[in-house]
């Protein structure tokens, strides 16, 4: 690989990871890979994010283009996958079948897939 090519690699990698990484924007935009989910919905899903923490990270997915934040029936707002978002899935669906053999390999057993 040249190394301009490499550069622009490893640029695109570190793009990812800077979108999706950290502790929780994986998790919420695995959360949303079904269907749309109010805010207490994601919570419960996260179990253990405080509101500051996800209302934060849900500012941050929506300004990169990966969540709309929709007026719903009731008098709350629905957060869900933009065409963008979506585009995510089969990276997400990878990565949570990784982590699995990841942990077989660590913990020496097999997980359920």
């Amino acid at each position: 690989m040249r190394n301009k090519q490499k550069q622009e690699w490893l640029r695109d990698v570190q793009d990812v990871i800077d979108i999706i990484g950290g502790r929780w924007k994986g998790a919420i935009l695995a959360s949303l890979c079904d269907k749309g989910k109010r805010f207490n919905e994601l919570q419960r899903d996260l179990d253990i994010i405080t509101p500051r923490i996800l209302t934060k990270e849900l500012r941050y997915l929506e300004m990169n283009k990966l969540l709309v934040r929709e007026p719903d029936s009731g008098s709350g707002v629905t957060y869900s996958l933009t065409e963008h978002g979506k585009s995510l899935e089969p990276l997400i669906i990878s990565i949570v079948k990784w982590g699995k053999k990841h942990r077989e390999v660590v913990l020496g057993q097999p997980m359920e897939v």
